[in-house]
């Protein structure tokens, strides 16, 4: 007999298992509503308000019965949302459609090109309205009331995730039994975050029979609070199928919510065949994912990487003794991935170490994302009584995202407790202007030249002088980051590092120098989740010291309410013309050589579009060459040049796009948005947190002349697609990009690092 869990699932037992027996007593101690019981639609106010999300990979019939198991539930969901990551069949897709408007249940399907768990539940976290994502596997038998016990527990706010109790009776075999027993010896999943949620434990938890503190999800049935997924995210770079996607987040949402486990309620996870059943994968990624996930959530001290050394050598002597007996192909072959997974984490981090990047190594540290908007009002008041000063120190405020961004938000930042000065490297640029009038003091002319020495003692002067806990570098790499770096060591100061730059396996920003003074910078900031994991992977960034902020923007200046007819007159544009524009500074990487071969195409086809590059940068000259080339006529291209104007001229257009090689998370992108523009964007970066193609915009190629003047020319000759778009980009960037939110992440990190300081 195999001694893997997949092979016992066939296994036939004259007497029920142990797990079994224990799920038949769970059940006579809670039962289930009785039989008869009427269903109902779901109630607003009985409860929190649930979504049924299934992530399934051809495996129809598994995926029919579980729905099945959705359709009996004592309480219904208010949306049941399917994430394709195959083909399922259109006519299993139509009932399920049709069952689902009998019953009053919002139906929403979605099929992804690209595979992956985590990206699938993530896409989910965006479709779905509801409070509540309950994420079930696709091979779940779910109890008749286990809906109704999820609202009535999240109708406690304080509650952020919570599991039921999950059986496995593929495991209830002697052989599996052994192999559990094998990793419990090893110590799996000992190691775990210490820290607490700052709120008060839930009242739920008073009832101990009911629910308890629970140290991580279960990935087969887990339920979680919508906004947590928005914020934090699933992580999408885990190896393979992700494999322990679940504690991954469970660990990363520790200190900032409370995990419970639902004891009343138990659902059985039949763990059905999935076509992954590569004993080497399978051991490759239990290796590389475990070690990854407890590096950048969890402390590692001498104790725990004791703890490490031991478990791995209890698991890859059990499938040694394992391959003695039956299956010795199969256990060999986990070995072998095992000692892959092992090889995969440690030998890039030594080839950074010892190769080139010359910093020590050290424990890494537990990353801390962004807490929830509805838990930042308390800690934005908290810090207020205690206010902190910090120094931005960029190289000059001249137009452009990064300096817009900056200015935006050093505005605003006294209101969340946090005091701002702006340091500037060379002169202060145009944009100083802005910080002056909103209080913020602005000091320039700190680096004569660039090998000047003599900036370290000015800048430590500075902080010490103004009582400044923590310094800010705001941008990727370069003078900004290293001489910052060294100014906050000598003047006692945190160091924080805002990168703007999402690097690529050809193109990275941190410089050797940079990357010798890692070990010094106490956080790297982010600008979301495909920009965190390419600083780890391509810049070798130390994983547990980035945080993720996203960009926001003051709405006040983009109410485009009565602005629209003003803006266009303003932009020459008739009744019938289509405006179209990229605003951005001009630099070679943002292509707008790429902008002007579009615009001739779409030209051609729409006589009554207009074109408008706004943005000034060294890259004039050959921007205005390759316009003359293009043969369009000065009132069908025209160059604006810099403006400060930039949220009027948005509310005038039709269509605003980038056609970059390369963007992090853009600001153009947000500001067109919120002025109602519609918003094509190339797929790069960490555009995707907003840009989700056909809702709030549409993704083309990087650079490519000819996806992108396909998107305009759909746009140009559809209105109703146009202000579709816009409506819901308006809508989410109300909803979620504020400049507020940006300025409790940054209260909220500059807080936590003075307190620790």
């Amino acid at each position: 007999m195999s001694s893997r869990p997949g092979a016992a699932c066939c296994v036939r037992r004259s007497r029920p298992s142990p797990m079994l027996r224990r799920f038949r007593r769970v059940r006579r101690r809670c039962p289930p509503p009785p039989r008869g019981a009427a269903m109902s639609a779901p109630d607003p106010t009985a409860g929190a308000s649930l979504a049924v999300v299934l992530c399934t990979a051809d495996r129809a019939d598994s995926l029919r019965r579980t729905v099945a198991s959705i359709w009996t539930q004592t309480r219904l969901p208010a949306e049941l949302l399917v994430i394709d990551d195959g083909y399922l069949d259109e006519a299993l897709l139509a009932r399920l459609a049709r069952r689902c408007d009998e019953l009053g249940i919002a139906w929403r399907y979605h099929r992804k090109d690209v595979r992956g768990l985590t990206r699938s539940r993530n896409i989910a976290a965006r479709l779905a309205s509801a409070d509540v994502l309950v994420y079930l596997d696709d091979d779940v038998d779910c109890p008749s009331h286990l809906l109704e016990e999820l609202a009535n527990l999240f109708a406690d706010p304080g509650i952020g995730a919570a599991s039921p109790r999950v059986a496995e009776p593929a495991w209830s075999a002697p052989g599996a039994r052994l192999f559990q027993y094998g990793y419990r010896l090893a110590g799996w999943w000992r190691i775990a975050p210490r820290e607490r949620p700052p709120a008060p434990p839930p009242r739920s938890l008073r009832d101990r029979a009911r629910v308890r503190r629970a140290p991580w999800l279960s990935g087969a049935a887990m339920a979680i609070r919508r906004g947590l997924v928005l914020e934090h995210g699933f992580r999408e770079s885990l190896a393979g199928y992700a494999l322990g996607e679940d504690r991954e987040m469970a660990y990363r949402m520790a200190p900032y919510a409370w995990i419970v486990e639902l004891r009343t309620v138990e659902v059985v996870h039949r763990r059905e065949a999935s076509g992954r059943a590569d004993p080497r994968r399978f051991g490759r990624m239990t290796a590389s994912n475990y070690l990854d996930i407890l590096g950048s959530t969890c402390r590692l001290g001498p104790g725990e990487w004791l703890l490490l050394m031991w478990t791995f050598g209890v698991l890859l002597t059990q499938q040694a003794m394992f391959a003695l007996g039956g299956d010795r192909a199969a256990h060999l072959e986990e070995l072998r991935g095992l000692v892959d997974g092992l090889r995969d984490y440690f030998v890039p981090r030594l080839r950074a170490v010892f190769g080139w990047c010359g910093e020590k190594a050290e424990p890494r540290r537990r990353p801390r994302l962004v807490a929830p908007a509805r838990r930042s009002a308390p800690r934005a008041a908290a810090i207020a009584a205690r206010r902190t000063r910090a120094l931005f120190v960029t190289n000059r405020l001249e137009h452009g995202g990064a300096e817009w961004m900056l200015v935006s938000l050093v505005r605003r930042l006294a209101e969340f407790g946090v005091d701002p000065l702006v340091a500037c490297l060379k002169d202060a640029g145009p944009l100083a202007d802005e910080c002056r009038v909103a209080g913020v003091p602005v000091v320039d002319q700190l680096l004569s030249h660039k090998f000047d020495g003599t900036v370290i003692p000015r800048l430590a002067r500075l902080a010490h002088d103004q009582r400044v806990s923590a310094i800010v570098a705001v941008g990727s790499g370069g003078d900004r980051m290293f001489w910052s770096t060294l100014a906050g060591r000598a003047a006692g100061a945190r160091v924080v590092v805002w990168s703007h730059w999402c690097p690529t396996a050809d193109q990275q920003r941190f410089e050797l120098a940079n990357r010798a003074l890692y070990r010094l910078v106490d956080r790297y900031v982010a600008l979301g989740r495909r920009h965190a994991e390419a600083l780890a992977r391509w810049e070798f960034v130390p994983r547990g010291r980035i945080e993720i902020i996203h960009n926001g923007i003051d709405l006040s200046r983009f109410d485009a309410a009565g602005r629209r007819h003003p803006a266009r007159a303003a932009l020459g544009l008739g009744n019938g013309a289509v405006g179209i524009g990229i605003v951005a500074n001009l630099r070679p990487e943002k292509r707008h050589d790429v902008f002007i071969a579009a615009a001739a195409q779409v030209a051609a086809r729409h006589p009554e579009a207009r074109f408008f590059i706004i943005g000034d940068g060294p890259a004039r000259e050959s921007v205005a060459e390759a316009a003359r080339r293009s043969g369009l006529p000065a009132d069908v291209l025209r160059l604006m040049g810099a403006r400060d104007d930039v949220p009027v001229l948005l509310a005038g257009l039709d269509v605003c796009c980038l056609c970059s090689e390369l963007e992090c998370f853009s600001l153009t992108m947000l500001e067109a948005a919120a002025a109602g523009c519609a918003f094509v964007g190339p797929r790069c970066g960490s555009l995707d947190e907003f840009l989700e193609p056909e809702r709030t915009g549409l993704a083309v190629s990087p650079a490519d002349a000819s996806s992108l003047a396909a998107a305009l020319d759909r746009l140009a000759a559809d209105a109703v697609l146009r202000r579709r778009v816009a409506d819901a980009a308006r809508a989410r960037v109300q909803a979620e990009f504020g400049i507020e939110r940006t300025c409790r992440g940054f209260a909220d990190l500059l807080g936590r690092l003075a307190r620790s300081g």
